[in-house]
């Protein structure tokens, strides 16, 4: 996913209508109510399809780290969230969901 100005922000994953964000600072994925809309309504982001290596790359090199000053709220919440997911599992479900 990228932004107006086509920076990568997030690694993001689409299984099953669900949008997953990848979250360096907890190094797992998280479902993403606000990126599933702007994927399907809004469109203030673009998405560019990737694969799983491409993906892994991006993951290993920090993508979706955020700003603990910037952003307090979400990541304790994504800190705390018991449904995280280990970026294998996202990866193989947006894969499966995808064919």
């Amino acid at each position: 996913m990228k932004d107006e100005a086509g920076r990568p922000l997030w690694v993001a994953a689409l299984a099953h209508e669900t949008v997953y964000s990848y979250v360096a600072n907890t190094g797992n994925f998280h479902d993403n109510n606000a990126l599933r809309n702007d994927y399907y309504m809004v469109r203030r982001f673009t998405y560019e399809p990737i694969g799983p290596a491409d993906a892994r790359r991006w993951i290993s090199e920090g993508l979706g780290t955020l700003n603990d000053d910037d952003s307090p709220s979400a990541l304790a919440r994504w800190r705390s969230d018991p449904n995280s997911l280990i970026p294998a599992d996202v990866l193989s479900m947006a894969a499966g969901s995808n064919e």
